[in-house]
């Protein structure tokens, strides 16, 4: 299969899904859901940087069912002079889906201490080792409802994006498949364990 229409197809999986995400801090219970949709692929996968073959000004929903349909193509993406700019955020996007199925740690973004290696905003990052590489996935609330969503996914061991930020702990993790409603709860320090 195509390469990009194989992560496209990965997270097309991914949005059959929610997570539902509970942290705590000095006593203080944080929950969200992050949840996935066609416009988000666009720039989680990193498409925007390819202004010299991808239409920005087309719909990013409408680019995302293109690549998943095999309408756009690694063969061309591959032609930008801005792809090598995506690194293993290409390679590994695939792997999306088993990064987030982990319990790795949560950070709250102060954005003014992460402005100073980026211009990310978010609300809260996951860190994630990953085959050796250190992965950063940035999590911030929709404009239009109350879940989260993923706004960017970076590989980077030169600069470590968790400095200053504030470290969170994982108090409790579900995926819920929104189709069927299964729901497999993949980390639960909330519940007393039963004798």
């Amino acid at each position: 299969m195509d390469k990009l229409r194989e992560r496209a197809a990965a997270f097309r999986n991914l949005m059959d899904y929610e997570y539902i995400i509970k942290l705590g801090r000095k006593g203080k219970l944080t929950s969200f859901t992050i949840n996935f949709e066609p416009l988000d692929f666009f720039h989680l996968i990193g498409l925007h940087k390819l202004t010299d073959i991808v239409n920005g000004r087309m719909p990013t929903e409408k680019i995302f069912y293109d690549c998943l349909k095999g309408h756009i193509t690694y063969d061309q993406i591959i032609q930008s002079i801005f792809f090598e700019e995506l690194g293993n955020r290409f390679e590994y996007f695939n792997k999306l889906e088993e990064m987030l199925d982990s319990n790795e740690i949560i950070f709250k973004c102060n954005t003014s201490t992460l402005n100073k290696f980026s211009r990310i905003t978010a609300d809260f990052e996951l860190k994630n080792i990953y085959k050796a590489l250190t992965f950063y996935l940035f999590i911030e609330k929709r404009s239009y409802s109350q879940n989260q969503y993923c706004k960017s996914f970076i590989q980077n061991d030169t600069v470590d994006y968790t400095y200053g930020q504030t470290k969170m702990t994982l108090l409790y993790k579900e995926k819920v498949n929104i189709k069927t409603n299964e729901r497999q709860i993949q980390f639960n320090r909330l519940t007393p364990f039963s004798k």
